[in-house]
């Protein structure tokens, strides 16, 4: 099994704009209703360009990249006969850690739970992370029960597993929460879920897409602590829409001329 390493440098991977949710809180314009975002409708990166992506982040030296895929509903991608998991597989077999983002959908069928996290692991030996998006503005969870139909299938599946291919399947719910103080999950609902190794976040909403129409419900925040940087190794985080390499909303280099950014990597 290959070495738990700790990432140095992130990319999150826009796959597509599509979305199979409307969430009144929409923070990544799903729906496209905001001008000022690099996203719109119909935008979708090519199998090419995701693995140009790939081979540039693992062709620098001295470098471990995650790869974090995101949409839209990363789930959704689709590409002659390709999905998401063979996005993650070919991440792994390259030499990256790849994660993505996910409202947990695609996961409300068994076997299509089955053979997703079979596929991966039948073809790759890397921690596979699994984010999914669960909070009080989803409908992807019964509110009255405190229960989810796609951990439950998640949790199903892991079972299959023997605990050395279950431990490089790790679950993580983000929950956005706002200035309400119950705006989180409720605490049964994260102990009897925990109590199986799933993990939970509070993340606060972000003031942009449609979440501007709820500014009065965002949260003070003041963002994670910065990676290290080193002179010359580049930016610790990138994301990747299209043919752009953006740090924050600048862009900063072009698909295919990566080691422009990474003077230490050529």
């Amino acid at each position: 099994m290959t070495d738990h390493k700790k990432p140095t440098h992130i990319m999150g991977v826009s796959l597509l704009h599509k979305c199979n949710f409307n969430c009144e809180h929409c923070g990544y314009i799903y729906i496209g209703d905001a001008e000022d975002h690099v996203i719109h409708p119909g935008y979708r990166l090519t199998w090419n360009q995701i693995m140009t992506a790939i081979s540039e982040c693992t062709s620098l030296k001295n470098s471990y990249w995650n790869l974090n895929y995101t949409g839209g509903e990363p789930t959704l991608w689709e590409e002659d006969g390709k999905d998401l998991v063979d996005i993650l597989i070919a991440t792994a077999n390259a030499g990256a850690l790849p994660t993505y983002n996910t409202n947990g959908s695609y996961f409300y069928d068994y076997d299509r739970t089955y053979g997703f996290f079979h596929k991966y692991i039948e073809n790759a030996d890397t921690p596979l992370k699994t984010f999914i998006s669960m909070d009080k503005f989803h409908k992807n969870y019964d509110q009255e029960t405190g229960r989810a139909k796609s951990l439950d299938n998640i949790l199903k599946v892991l079972e299959t597993f023997p605990n050395d291919k279950r431990g490089l399947l790790p679950t993580h719910v983000v929950i956005i929460v706002t200035k309400d103080p119950d705006s989180s999950l409720p605490e049964e609902m994260k102990q009897y879920y925990g109590s199986m190794g799933i993990t939970f976040g509070d993340f606060p909403m972000l003031d942009i897409g449609k979440a501007k129409n709820l500014r009065e419900q965002l949260p003070e925040f003041s963002g994670y602590p910065p990676m290290p940087v080193k002179e010359g190794s580049g930016p610790p985080v990138l994301v990747l829409v299209g043919d752009d390499y953006y740090v924050g909303n600048t862009r900063t280099g072009k698909l295919g001329r990566m080691l422009d950014l990474y003077s230490d990597a050529i």
